[in-house]
C-alpha cells in the first residue's frame, strides 16, 4: 500500500535483497526506513539521522570489530533503523557484543550478498523511500488544505473533530487559561497525553491537547499535528485581529456615550447591542484613580490604568466595559437595582475585587472612585460620568478616607462649588476659617484639622482623638481655644452648621475642576 511505511521487512522482502540474512534485532524489523546512507569511514557521531539506514562493506572497522559497537550506540540514541553489512568483505564475524547490543536496541543487523552493487542497493531502496513520501505529501498537501479552509471558515470545531480523526484520539483546543475552546466528544482533561503550544511569535495563544502519545517513528501523524498547531495559529491570530478591532470600536463607542455626544436612543442601543456593550436595565457610571503611600510616576499609572482595562474588558464581563480617559479609568455598568444603596455595595464589593488583583502590580496600592447617578437612557449617561467624576474629585478633598465616593454623598459639596463666588462664602470663611488659618500658622496647632475632624464625626471626641492620635482631653483643649478664637458657642446647633458649611467649603479648595469637565 502506497500509504504504508517502508519498513526494514519491506526492505528484506525486495527482489534485490532476497539473498539477505538478518544476524540479530530481529525485533526491529517493523523500524521505518526514511533515510540512507553508507559508512566507509570511522567518523561514528554529528551525520546520523533517525530512521536511518546504514549500508556499508564493514570497511572502517575491519581493524577493530567492536567498533561496530560505537555504530549501535550512536544509531540507538539517534533512532536508527538498521545496518547491512557485507559479510565476509572485510570482515568475518559480528562481535557477541555487537549482536547483543543490536538485540538489546531492536536495531537489526543484516548481512548482504556480496554480488549486489551498493548503487542498486541505495536506488532502489530509494525509490520506495521517495514513493511513500511522495504518497505522504499528497496526503499532507491534501490535509493542510482541508484544516486551511475550515479555519478560514471559522470551523473550529470540524477543524477539531478533524484532527482527531487523522491522529486517532480525542483533541481539544485550549485557551491560555487552558479553558476548553472545542473539543473532541469523548475528550476529558484528565486524559490529556501531550500538549502542544499554539504560538504566533513569541506570544503563546493556547494548546492543542490529544489523549494519545504519538510516535516519533510516525511521521505523518507528527507532520498532521505540526499542521494543525499551524492552522489553529491563524485561527487564533484572526480573533485577536477581530478581538481588537472590536476592542477599539467599544472604546470609540464609549468615549462618544461618556462625552455626551447627541445621538438617537435607539441607534445608540442597536450599536451597543453590535458592540456588545452593557445596556440596562439600569446603568451607571464608575471613575477609579489609583494612588499609593508613595507617589506614582506617569509610567505607573499607565500602566496600572492599562491593566485594569484589560481587566474590566474581559470576554467574561457581560455587566461593565472601561476605557481610559484622560488618565482615569471610567466604567460602564449595569445593573438590576435602582437603590442607591445597592449601587453603592455593588461598586464598593468590585472595587475591592480590582484591588486584589491590582496590587500584585505595585506594592501598597490602592484605588479611589467616584460614583455617578443612576440612568436609564444611554442618551443620558454622560450625565452619571460627570457626576462619577465630580464624585472623585470632591471625594479626594472632602472625604479622604473614603474609598467609594458616591455622587450623593457630596450634594453639600456639590452646592458649594456651583456657588463658590456667592459673597454669603466669602463671609463665613473670613468668619470661621480665616482666623484659625492665621492662628495655626502662627502658632505650628493644628485647630483647622481638628475641627474638621470633630464635625465630620459628630463631635465624637473619642474618635477624633483616635483618628489624629492625640488623647481625648487634647482635643477638648483645641475645641475650646477654637471657640475662644471665633467668640462662639461650639453647641450651638446654628453655629455648628455654619462651621460645618464653611469647613466643607475650605476642605474643597484644592480639588481640581478640570477633571470635572
Amino acid at each position: 500500500m502506497e500509504n504504508a511505511p517502508f519498513t526494514v521487512q519491506d526492505l528484506l522482502q525486495m527482489p534485490l535483497f532476497q539473498g539477505a540474512k538478518i544476524i540479530s534485532g530481529h525485533e526491529g524489523v517493523a523500524n521505518e526506513i526514511y533515510y540512507i546512507d553508507s559508512m566507509e569511514t570511522p567518523d561514528l557521531t554529528g551525520w546520523l539521522r533517525p530512521n536511518e539506514l546504514i549500508l556499508t562493506t564493514g570497511y572502517s572497522f575491519r581493524h577493530d570489530p567492536n567498533m561496530l559497537c560505537l555504530l549501535l550506540d550512536e544509531m540507538h540514541r539517534v533512532g536508527g533503523s538498521a545496518v547491512g553489512i557485507k559479510m565476509r568483505r572485510y570482515i568475518q564475524d559480528i562481535p557477541q557484543e555487537a549482536i547483543y547490543k543490536s538485540n538489546i536496541y531492536k536495531i537489526p543487523l543484516f548481512d548482504i550478498p556480496l554480488e549486489i552493487p551498493f548503487m542498486d542497493m541505495t536506488r532502489s531502496i530509494l525509490d520506495q523511500i521517495l514513493k511513500r513520501q511522495a504518497y505522504m505529501l499528497r496526503e499532507l498537501q491534501e490535509v493542510n488544505q482541508q484544516f486551511t479552509n475550515l479555519v478560514l471558515n471559522r470551523r473550529t470545531t470540524e477543524l477539531v473533530v478533524l484532527i482527531g480523526q487523522l491522529l486517532h484520539c480525542e483533541v481539544a483546543v485550549l485557551n491560555q487559561e487552558e479553558e476548553i475552546e472545542s473539543s473532541t466528544a469523548k475528550f476529558k482533561k484528565t486524559d490529556i497525553a501531550e500538549k502542544h503550544n499554539i504560538r504566533v511569535g513569541s506570544r503563546n495563544f493556547g494548546y492543542l491537547s490529544i489523549t494519545r502519545k504519538l510516535s516519533e517513528q510516525d511521521h505523518f501523524e507528527q507532520s498532521c499535528l505540526d499542521h494543525a498547531v499551524t492552522v489553529l495559529a491563524i485561527e487564533f491570530t484572526i480573533r485577536q485581529s477581530q478581538q481588537l478591532q472590536l476592542e477599539r470600536e467599544q472604546e470609540v463607542f464609549l468615549v462618544e456615550l461618556l462625552s455626551g455626544l447627541n445621538h438617537e436612543e435607539e441607534l445608540l442601543r442597536y450599536r451597543a447591542k453590535r458592540l456588545a456593550i452593557p445596556q440596562g436595565p439600569y446603568i451607571y457610571v464608575i471613575v477609579i484613580k489609583p494612588f499609593g503611600r508613595t507617589t506614582l510616576d506617569a509610567e505607573q499609572i499607565g500602566r496600572i490604568n492599562n491593566w485594569m482595562v484589560r481587566e474590566i474588558n474581559t470576554p467574561r464581563s457581560i455587566t461593565r466595559k472601561g476605557v481610559e480617559v484622560n488618565g482615569r479609568v471610567m466604567i460602564l455598568c449595569s445593573s438590576v437595582h435602582k437603590d442607591i444603596e445597592s449601587q453603592r455595595r455593588e461598586t464598593e464589593q468590585y472595587v475591592q475585587e480590582l484591588l486584589k488583583k491590582a496590587i500584585r502590580l505595585e506594592e501598597d496600592l490602592s484605588l479611589v472612585c467616584g460614583v455617578g447617578g443612576i440612568v436609564e437612557r444611554l442618551v443620558n449617561l454622560s450625565d452619571s460620568s460627570r457626576e462619577a467624576q465630580k464624585a472623585l474629585a470632591i471625594g479626594e478633598g472632602s472625604l479622604p478616607h473614603q474609598a467609594v465616593v458616591h455622587i450623593h454623598d457630596v450634594l453639600i459639596e456639590q452646592l458649594l462649588m456651583d456657588s463658590a463666588d456667592h459673597p454669603v462664602l466669602a463671609v463665613l470663611t473670613q468668619t470661621f476659617i480665616t482666623p484659625l488659618e492665621a492662628y495655626d500658622k502662627e502658632y505650628g496647632t493644628n485647630l483647622l484639622v481638628t475641627l474638621e475632624a470633630f464635625l465630620r464625626e459628630r463631635n465624637n471626641t473619642k474618635r477624633v482623638a483616635e483618628e489624629l492620635s492625640i488623647h481625648r482631653n487634647s482635643v477638648l483643649y483645641r475645641l475650646e481655644r477654637i471657640s475662644e478664637i471665633l467668640k462662639i458657642d461650639m453647641n450651638d446647633a446654628e453655629v455648628r452648621l455654619r462651621l460645618d458649611l464653611a469647613i466643607r467649603f475650605w476642605k474643597m479648595k484644592n480639588v481640581n475642576r478640570t477633571t470635572m469637565l
